[in-house]
């Protein structure tokens, strides 16, 4: 194990893993773009202050338009010990934004233990899934039951719950975008853009009836 000395450090190294995959995978690599902590008004963005998205990979990854990039923030209250989940200060997520053929309804799948860090900014109603591992673990959230029920199958919520990653993900118009609480380009794009192909190619077969 590699041992920290300073956040300094840290960031250095963050900043030349994140090079070294965009450069295995024949991605581009910015250090920051500041347009991407502001582009979506729904959790986790919008949240705390000194909003960043730094390491921003970006290109085709499986065939598919993609962006990922680590966003961080800071609360400006006192920590909290929240269903489990540490929110202090500094707060981070490897968010990934994944390009659609064409427009699909909203729907969004929320960990339950933070559903409340939603607030009412969730697309439509609850969305009832007969899977017992996912019903402990997830809320789905959607405006279209039908679409929800034919993205959200048995094997695709096996799969979500399967993944080792602390994620959550949401269908906006023709973009999904899933988000890791404490992930890194680096070791946890991969995972979660395996979980996240059987869900696009689910949503754009829809039809409405």
């Amino acid at each position: 194990m590699i041992r920290r000395t300073s956040s300094e450090q840290a960031h250095r190294e963050d900043h030349a893993l994140a090079i070294e995959y965009a450069e295995s995978h024949g991605l581009q690599h910015e250090h920051s773009r500041r347009k991407l902590a502001h582009q979506w008004d729904f959790y986790p963005f919008g949240e705390g202050s000194f909003r960043r998205a730094r390491n921003v990979v970006h290109g085709a990854l499986h065939g598919r338009s993609t962006t990922a990039f680590e966003y961080f923030y800071f609360l400006l209250s006192d920590s909290v010990e929240d269903s489990g989940y540490q929110r202090d200060s500094a707060n981070w997520f490897l968010v990934c934004v994944v390009d659609l053929d064409h427009p699909v309804p909203s729907l969004a799948a929320v960990r339950t233990a933070w559903f409340e860090w939603h607030d009412d900014e969730l697309p439509g109603s609850i969305v009832p899934i007969d899977h017992d591992r996912w019903a402990k673990v997830f809320t789905l959230v959607g405006d279209d039951e039908e679409f929800a029920r034919a993205v959200v199958t048995t094997e695709n919520a096996s799969r979500c719950v399967e993944a080792e990653v602390h994620a959550e993900w949401r269908f906006e118009n023709d973009e999904l975008l899933l988000w890791v609480w404490r992930g890194r380009v680096d070791n946890q794009l991969d995972t979660i853009l395996d979980v996240a192909r059987p869900l696009i190619e689910a949503a754009e077969r829809y039809q409405r009836g």
